[in-house]
Parts: structure tokens; sequence; C-alpha cells
């Protein structure tokens, strides 16, 4: 089966999907009898266009030259990322456009609009999920299209892909997680001595942190995934500003030095539980044991422990990952929406 793709976003998630899909292109053909052509490149910054079938390598080289698409062998300029979305003729669309913690736009509308027109959608956008979950959830099933996201919460690691493919019948109750790398990342360097401004500084220059760092420390990131996690696992229509939400901007070097001390460590939690007041989200900075699941997260390190009805505590944890393993969470949705597509193909 041949999948025509098109991407809105073109920044480095985008990128590391598209030298994956090139490097793995005879391995999906041979092992899953997928072809895939692209016809549509949406940026903000490098243009926008059309074609039959774009040359990804072509369009990567003049992106990280600063160049523009125009030009971009076989294809034809289009004014916007919607135009792309409207003429692309794609059968699943890529939406990897930057996250606004305001209100998700404008990748809901994007995502919204190819529903409409009858294609498949997988982001790595947490908007979308933190903002408009269950309207686009809902609209994706009443159009018979694919909706994926692995991408958006602990990268390639599979989260939602775990819960909905590998535990039936199981109820999310509620989670514990370290979410935000920047955040763990500064922390375990407090933990070995270093100060917050310049562990801080150390993740700015690594290009860790978000453009604006606040967004990590202030415990945004880990409210918007938070609320991506209580939307899809536990049937919320939660939004990040319910999040009961603490930065670890006052936590100071004694505080972490003595945690450690005492066998422990400070982490930037986010959690999610059912009381009798309803769900209650919350990112708070907490002393956990330093051997425990939450403790043993270092660095860029993610570890997020599901409370289950039926499986008791599942914990994932992720490794200092880096943009590849983001670039194959895009991967896996391919395939899973691509598995969806040959099965209705026998229905």
């Amino acid at each position: 089966m041949e999948l025509k793709l098109a991407f809105i976003g073109f920044g480095n998630v985008a990128r590391a999907f598209a030298r994956l899909l090139r490097s793995q292109s005879a391995r999906l053909e041979a092992w899953h009898g997928l072809r895939w052509r692209a016809t549509g490149i949406a940026t903000a910054s490098h243009g926008s266009v059309l074609g039959e079938d774009l040359d990804l390598d072509e369009a990567r080289a003049r992106v990280e030259a600063g160049s523009r698409l125009s030009g971009l062998t076989g294809s034809a300029d289009v004014e916007d990322s919607l135009a792309v979305i409207e003429s692309c003729g794609a059968d699943l669309v890529f939406e990897t456009t930057p996250l606004s913690p305001v209100d998700g736009e404008p990748a809901i509308r994007h995502i919204r609009r190819a529903f409409e027109l009858g294609m498949s959608v997988v982001t790595a956008n947490k908007g979308p999920i933190a903002f408009a979950y269950r309207d686009l959830a809902e609209t994706a099933e009443r159009m018979r299209v694919c909706f994926r996201f692995e991408g958006t919460v602990m990268d390639g690691t599979p989260v939602f892909n775990l819960v909905r493919d590998c535990l039936p019948s199981v109820t999310v109750v509620g989670f514990s997680g370290v979410l935000n790398s920047t955040t763990n990342y500064i922390l375990t360097k407090m933990e070995e001595g270093r100060s917050f401004h310049d562990a801080l500084a150390e993740a700015v220059a690594l290009k860790i942190a978000e453009a604006d760092p606040a967004y990590d420390i202030d415990g945004w990131d880990a409210a918007v995934k938070a609320v991506a996690l209580a939307n899809v696992l536990m049937g919320a229509d939660a939004r990040p500003r319910e999040v009961r939400r603490t930065g670890i901007g006052s936590i100071s070097e004694g505080e972490v030095k003595r945690a450690a001390a005492s066998g422990a460590a400070v982490r930037l939690i986010a959690s999610a539980e059912r009381g009798d007041g309803g769900l209650r989200l919350i990112v708070e900075p907490r002393i956990v044991p330093l051997s425990s699941p939450l403790g043993i997260a270092r660095g860029t390190s993610s570890v997020l422990v599901l409370t289950t009805d039926l499986m008791g505590e599942i914990a994932i944890v992720e490794s200092d990952p880096g943009i590849e393993q983001t670039g194959y969470a895009l991967l896996s949705d391919l395939l899973s929406v691509h598995e969806l597509f040959k099965r209705r193909a026998i229905e």
C-alpha cells in the first residue's frame, strides 16, 4: 500500500522523521508493505510547497542551510500551511508545528481541517491533546480517520500505544511522572554540586530547554503533558490552567543537597488522581527516594508510573532521549495508521 504524506511543520522533529523514512524505506516496504511519497511541506520560515513526489532529502538540506523551499524539484509554491492541507491530497498529515501553551493553535486548526478533508493525522504537538483532545477525537471518529500522537509525551517511548494496544480492559486511575527533561537535568546537576543558574545555562547551551526556559522552570511543559495524559488515558477533558502548578525556581541548592544526603532526590513530579472532588492534576517539586522509579530518573531521562485497577503500578522509563526518539514516534504512528488502513481495505 502506498500512502501520500504531508508535513505541516518541518523543524527538528519532522526532519528527524524524514531521515528515518529515507533510511528505513526498504524495510518499511519489505516488512510492512508500506510505500510512501511526500506531496506537501509547509513551514513558517522557509515557504510551503506541493508536489507529486517531493524529495525530502533536498527539502531537509534546504531548510538546514537556511534556504527557502521555493524551487524544490518538482514542486509548486503555495501560500501557507492551510493551502498545503487543502491541496496536497495526502492520506496522512504530520503536524509538528511549535507548541502554543496558550491555546494549542494553529495546530488544532490544522488537524481539524485535515479531518474535515478526510485525512488522518499524526502529531507530536502536545497542544491539541491538552486543549482539544475530546473534540478532535470525536471528529476523527465521525470522519473515520486516524488520530495518533505518541510523540507528545516521552518522545517515542510507548505510552498511549501501550495502554491502547497492550492493556485491554485496564483502567488507568492515576499517574505520576518526571516528564520535563530541562528541570530534571537542572536538579540532577544541582545534586552534583552545580548552581541552579549554571545548570540552567548548560541546559540552554545544550538546546535541552525551550526557547523560553521559564516554560520549563515554571512547570508549564509538565502541566501540558499531565493534561494530555489525563485527557487520553483517564477520559478527562482538562486544560493546563486547571493544573495546580509549582515550578523549581525556588528550590535551593541546600534543599537538593540535603535530600541527596538522606538518600532522596528532588524531582518535578506531574501527577493525576481521582478523589471525591474529581480529578486532581498537580505539578510540583517533591522529595522522593533516590531508589524509587521517580528518583532514578537522572539528567534528561523521564519516568512515568501508571496506577491501574487490574495491573497495579506500571513504570515506563526513557533514558536520555534525543530528537531521533521523537522522530521514531512519528514512524511508529505511521505504521499504526498503515496497519489500520490495511485492515479496512480487507473489510
